[in-house]
């Protein structure tokens, strides 16, 4: 038995990604995600750490990412990208347990 309900609103969800850029390549489109993801991870942090260094890297990882989330680039470009968004909240938590010591 399926769930209709989820299947119709799944079905109707609403991508930013490919509202604004229409459709794209898996690869391309999975890299655009990863910075989304990284981008609302940021954004979230920024609001619960109490580490002014974090929130600094945070902030520069939400404006990184939103930069470059619907920017025309290459896939190379893209993975690049979302691999420093990535390093930028690994550093974020190190910083806010290193604050943690003070």
């Amino acid at each position: 038995m399926t769930d209709q309900p989820r299947e119709i609103a799944a079905a109707a969800a609403v991508d930013d990604i490919t509202v604004f850029m229409g459709a794209l390549p898996a690869d391309e489109y999975e890299q655009r995600r990863r910075i989304r993801v990284c981008r609302n991870a940021a954004c979230f942090k920024v609001t619960q750490t109490e580490s002014p260094q974090a929130r600094t890297l945070c902030w520069l990882a939400t404006e990184t990412a939103s930069a470059w989330i619907y920017q025309p680039a290459s896939v190379a470009e893209l993975t690049e990208v979302a691999q420093f968004l990535k390093r930028l909240l690994i550093v974020a938590d190190q910083a806010e347990l290193i604050g943690s010591w003070q």
